[in-house]
């Protein structure tokens, strides 16, 4: 989804000073950028910890790690949680390289204690272990993106090590078809406030979300795709499409994937059913003429809102409408978080009076803290 179209005025790093322009030595012997592969959640909808999926010949850790090494990063760190000892031993043979072939790397294994939290503590675990390390940025992947590939890495890492040694943006982050989606690249400067945005179930995002404006989009159109996978359905509709090359073609992805983070209020009901429902891409934007964030599609299609009312330090989230042909499609829940993540930005307190605003935050506790006292 793309960043949403508001200015942060508030968050956890909303008073920092200015940062200055980082510089990255692209001519240095040891590369700058290292590779980041979160592979620690356990993968309750799979049925078994995605990492050790095994996928044309390799499970998708190795794939994971491949991908980071063919573009250019150096080291690769991969996070562990669930089946710890057994993603270990996957990557064990990849780990003992010493890096000096075209297409492998140093492998560091961090081990997330609390994994279980959601993938904000796995990154936060990454970049904490990155902190003790020399590169200057890092390229984030998840290990259930089969459809990544090395040249969007290499894509990204070489906007980040420009002939002059001067990154223009503190992020970088792909896009497929203007659609923001991995790998994404962070640079040392900002890992600090990265962490601290990142809980719960939301890494990244919410800080890529929250500055828009110090987010550079890399175009890999034909460069592969960042969709997940989730669900054994997934994992044997993608098997049973052989294609001409090793990764998955973006047309190939099953087209009604549902995604764990999307869910939608179905209308006409009593109250808000949180069931798990197809995603589709939209853009969120804030439209203070009409008092609403509006979801809209690719072709700007509005296919629902959150009305709002502003008072003075608060925010009163006052009703959810999604149209009736694009509802289980993860609008509902696309408007809720964008909603909540605008709100932590402007460090505003949240009055949830619409019903399904309240069961997304009493199904999603890291935005617990935003609820107004009464």
């Amino acid at each position: 989804m793309p960043p949403c179209c508001w200015q942060p005025r508030g968050g956890p790093s909303a008073s920092r000073p200015t940062r200055p322009t980082p510089e990255l030595d692209g001519n240095s012997p040891t590369a700058p950028v290292a590779g980041l592969l979160l592979a620690a959640g356990a993968g309750r909808r799979m049925g078994e910890p995605k990492a050790l999926i095994r996928l044309g010949g390799q499970t998708l850790v190795e794939r994971g790690m491949q991908t980071l090494a063919s573009g250019g990063c150096r080291p690769i760190l991969v996070v562990v949680g669930a089946a710890a000892d057994q993603v270990a031993a996957a990557i064990a043979p990849t780990e003992r390289q010493d890096g000096s072939g075209p297409n492998s790397a140093p492998v560091r294994l961090v081990r997330a204690a609390r994994w279980a939290m959601g993938i904000g503590e796995s990154l936060r675990a990454g970049l904490a272990e990155l902190a003790g390390l020399d590169a200057q940025a890092v390229v984030v992947t998840l290990v259930d993106e089969p459809g990544l590939t090395s040249a969007a890495v290499q894509r990204l890492v070489s906007a980040a090590t420009p002939a002059d040694g001067r990154v223009l943006s503190p992020a970088l982050r792909a896009t497929y078809q203007g659609i923001p989606g991995h790998p994404v690249l962070l640079t040392r400067t900002i890992w600090p406030e990265v962490a601290s945005w990142a809980r719960g179930d939301v890494g990244a995002r919410a800080w890529l979300r929250a500055h828009p404006g110090e987010v550079g989009l890399i175009a890999c159109d034909g460069l592969g795709s960042s969709d997940d996978l989730d669900t054994p359905a997934e994992l044997a509709a993608l098997r049973d499409r052989p294609t001409s090359e090793d990764r998955p073609r973006p047309e190939d992805r099953p087209r009604d994937r549902p995604r764990p983070e999307r869910r939608i209020m179905p209308r006409g009901r009593g109250g808000p059913d949180l069931r798990e429902d197809t995603a589709m891409e939209l853009s969120v934007i804030d439209n203070p003429d009409r008092h609403r964030y509006e979801a809209r599609t690719s072709d700007g299609t509005v296919a629902g809102f959150v009305q709002y009312q502003r008072r003075g330090e608060r925010i009163v989230l006052v009703h959810t409408e999604v149209l009736p042909e694009f509802e289980g499609k993860g609008v509902g829940s696309a408007l809720a978080a964008s909603a909540l993540d605008d709100a932590r930005a402007r460090a505003l307190s949240v009055v949830a009076q619409c019903p399904y605003i309240r069961a997304y935050i009493e199904r999603h506790p890291v935005y617990a803290d935003l609820v107004a006292e009464e």
